[in-house]
């Protein structure tokens, strides 16, 4: 009878099988044969570790469609994040795809519920923002003008030929000055229905004027008041964030005809929605950064409401990148990844002093938005945010149980009971980019002997979107591959006697 098998140091167990059964082990569909390589052609595409080649056209509306049920419900999430995460969205399905990916509306909830909901949204959003206008106000002097408050800022006030410079410091009538104020601020004086009308372009299935609208907004009311008086607003600290964003948001995407004009009012509903954010998140407040984030979805939404609620579902879940010690623990998993995957290089790096990779802050804080066009930028935004592929996800599972057979069929007949694998689940799909794009740079990288050279490599990248997104597939499977491979390797096998 042949000898126990043993694993070091674990207590799993593992179940012995004769070599003359290995074949009859139901290694049947999507199985390899004995003498076939991994890498075989032969091999049928359900064989393979990657499904890299499949990328599809991105989801449309019509598609989309599809996978609701006749009340609105999103009845197969799984589907849509895999079709996402393939191919990306067409532009006249995004917003609606999006209200999902990022948790805007449950996907159980009908289109009745969601209309409700988004009044909800509309309803508190408005007293969010109220509230840091009314202590902007009376934290001011009196007879304080808008500007000289922080109702507005200096870009806002418009000009002949477009927005004013951030740092312009010209001098202007006080009568001049608040005519413009007047002027920009006008549309939210008169009524309910304008008001709320200014903050979202999607209520055309409401009546504000009937009774019974009129009704559930009070009470809504009731709720948002509640929630915000809850919430205790620092004044100085605000101010200090707002004197931030107003550096930032008039610099955010120029060059993109959205945020272009001077008379849309896109960005200061940029500004508006960053300062709500810092006022009533004051452990995180504004860096920079949420500027860039919040123009994605600014674009996508074309409305403040949603757009606000989106980035604050958002910023709930990465909000901890725009911490010192969330970003530097992030970029640890990338230094991990690539000591795993490709040593010589991190080798390399650290001997000059490159190792603590903080070149790629920027990839992961914007989503590698500076690396591509903004469209492109705005497809990698959904696909990074389907989360279809990651390494709890069914497709690195089915991946990795693969492999192990091929393990479990080399080792002749030695399979385990538990699973051993001691893998990195922080390792996010984000960061398999952070490592294609490392080793697509690896040649340049080695003619790089300090951090100036680094980013002038970097910053110097001609990316094609669905190549690197190939790629970081491939590094991901190949990574749940070796995770496989170095767990077999802790196993004694019996030897002949």
């Amino acid at each position: 009878m042949a000898a126990p098998i043993r694993k070091l140091n674990s207590d799993d167990t593992f179940e012995f099988i004769e070599p003359h059964d290995i074949l009859s082990v139901h290694l049947t569909q999507g199985s390899i044969k004995p003498d076939q390589s991994l890498d075989d052609p032969a091999s049928t595409a359900q064989d393979k570790i990657s499904p890299t080649s499949n990328r599809t056209e991105p989801l449309s509306y019509e598609n989309f469609q599809k996978l609701l049920d006749v009340d609105g419900r999103l009845v197969d999430e799984s589907s849509l994040r895999r079709a996402v995460f393939l191919g990306g969205i067409e532009p006249s399905a995004r917003k609606e795809v999006w209200q999902y990916l990022f948790a805007l509306y449950p996907c159980s909830s009908t289109k009745r519920e969601r209309e409700v909901l988004l009044l909800d949204y509309i309803v508190k959003y408005n007293e969010m923002k109220s509230r840091w206008h009314t202590l902007l106000v009376l934290s001011a002097k009196p007879g304080a003008t808008k500007l000289e408050q922080g109702l507005v800022a200096r870009y806002q006030l418009l000009e002949e030929n477009g927005l004013q410079s951030p740092d312009f410091e010209g001098e202007k009538s006080l009568e001049e000055q608040q005519n413009k104020e007047m002027n920009l601020t006008a549309s939210k004086t008169d009524g309910l229905e304008s008001d709320f009308s200014s903050l979202s372009k999607n209520l055309h299935f409401l009546d504000l004027n009937s009774t019974e609208t009129k009704q559930k907004i009070e009470f809504m009311k009731i709720q948002a008041q509640v929630f915000v008086n809850r919430h205790k607003i620092e004044i100085t600290g605000m101010k200090s964030y707002l004197r931030l964003v107003d550096k930032d948001v008039p610099r955010t995407d120029r060059d993109v005809p959205y945020f272009r004009d001077a008379h849309s009012g896109h960005l200061s509903m940029l500004r508006d929605i960053l300062i709500t954010y810092a006022a009533f998140h004051p452990d995180v407040g504004y860096a920079q950064g949420m500027n860039d984030i919040l123009a994605r979805f600014l674009y996508v939404f074309d409305s403040e409401v949603e757009a606000f609620w989106c980035f604050n579902n958002y910023l709930e879940k990465i909000k901890n990148d725009f911490l010192e010690e969330g970003m530097i623990k992030k970029i640890e998993l990338v230094r991990q990844l690539l000591l795993e995957m490709d040593p010589i290089l991190l080798q390399h790096l650290e001997k000059h002093d490159l190792g603590d990779l903080l070149f790629c802050h920027r990839w992961l804080l914007l989503g590698f938005k500076r690396e591509f066009s903004f469209m492109d930028s705005v497809q990698l935004f959904e696909i990074l945010s389907s989360h279809h592929l990651e390494l709890s996800s069914l497709e690195a599972e089915t991946a990795k149980r693969k492999q192990a057979m091929r393990e479990f069929a080399d080792l002749g007949g030695v399979t385990r009971t538990t699973s051993p694998l001691d893998e990195k689940s922080e390792y996010t799909f984000e960061l398999f980019m952070c490592l294609a794009l490392l080793l697509e740079s690896r040649n340049d990288l080695f003619k790089c002997f300090d951090a100036a050279m680094v980013f002038d490599c970097i910053n110097n990248l001609k990316i094609d979107l669905d190549f690197i997104l190939e790629k970081s597939e491939q590094l991901f499977f190949k990574y749940c591959k070796k995770t496989v491979e170095d767990s077999f390797q802790m196993v004694d096998i019996p030897r002949p006697r």
